[in-house]
């Protein structure tokens, strides 16, 4: 019951995985519900990397984002230091505005596997190495 409804919770984040790989166009399959987006393209580094941080991008760009909207409101508006006092007077949309902004970056967390697999990605693509220029061995004078 709790690995299902741990599947729906992870349905937004899900999406975004979807919504990436229609961006790129490429293949995918996914079960709604299903905790992965199954590949059905090979895909180029810069493709896998996209997919995997897509929806860290827009879930914490848009909890940065409103917290950086709530922070410059509470500066511009003036509101009290005191934070139960704010939640006194301040205006039911400013509350929300912060309450939303700290739930998404909350469920930004969703995403740290997807960092994690693209740091995994970043060290295999930086441990390759490239191959030898042409005159590689052009200074060693050894006869064929």
């Amino acid at each position: 019951m709790i690995q299902k409804l741990d599947g729906y919770l992870a349905i937004p984040h899900e999406l975004l995985h979807v919504l990436a790989y229609r961006i790129v166009g490429k293949k995918y399959r996914y079960q709604f519900g299903s905790h992965f987006v199954q590949s059905l393209e090979a895909r180029s580094f810069g493709e896998k990397l996209f997919i995997l941080l897509f929806p860290l991008i827009i879930i914490g760009g848009l909890g940065l984002g409103m917290m950086l909207l709530w922070t410059m409101l509470y500066i511009l508006i003036d509101y009290p230091v005191d934070p139960i006092l704010y939640f006194r007077i301040a205006p039911l949309w400013h509350k929300l505005l912060w309450v939303c902004s700290v739930i998404l970056l909350l469920y930004s967390g969703s995403t740290f596997n997807d960092v994690r697999a693209s740091v995994q990605l970043l060290s295999q693509k930086m441990s390759q190495k490239p191959p030898h220029p042409a005159d590689y061995q052009q200074d060693k004078r050894q006869r064929p």
